[in-house]
């Protein structure tokens, strides 16, 4: 696909998203253009049109199954650590553990190193080419298992 092509796809794209969420009055239509421009172009920069083979391709169809899961998981923490805070039987145990980061795409692991800060009982503290460290609140949430598919999650969908 060429760039003009994907670009006006992909205009076109966030220009109905907008239409979706904003309706249909005129008034709101000079934002939308503005908003649908400014994403294209942001959108062209982090992901490039351009040929690669299949086992390269990015999955964006996977995109829902992402968020259903990062919500989910994202629930089921927010009531575990909060059950921790009132519970003086369940274990708090700060401490930080070293993760592999599995992404190869630089927006996939910039995506995966946010998402992992708003699950609720990790935070990365620092970060290299290879792995990344994250505090975490306890040792038996298996933030470990949960990175991995968020980083196959993600890897799948950017395509590397």
């Amino acid at each position: 696909m060429t760039r003009l092509a994907s670009t006006i796809g992909r205009f076109l794209g966030l220009l109905l998203l907008w239409w979706i969420l904003a309706g249909r009055d005129p008034a709101y239509w000079y934002y939308g253009l503005a908003a649908a421009a400014v994403a294209t172009a942001l959108s062209l920069r982090v992901l490039p049109p351009g040929r690669r083979d299949s086992a390269q391709r990015g999955r964006p169809w996977e995109i829902p199954g992402l968020i259903v899961w990062f919500v989910w998981s994202a629930i089921r923490g927010g009531i575990d650590v909060a059950h921790r805070a009132f519970s003086p039987t369940l274990p708090i145990a700060p401490h930080v553990i070293r993760v592999p980061i599995g992404v190869r795409h630089p927006g996939g692991r910039r995506l995966a190193l946010w998402m992992v800060n708003l699950m609720p009982g990790s935070l990365v503290v620092d970060e290299k080419d290879e792995w990344a460290d994250l505090h975490v609140l306890s040792a038996d949430l298996d933030t470990e298992a949960s990175w991995r598919e968020l980083t196959r999650r993600i890897s799948r969908i950017v395509g590397g």
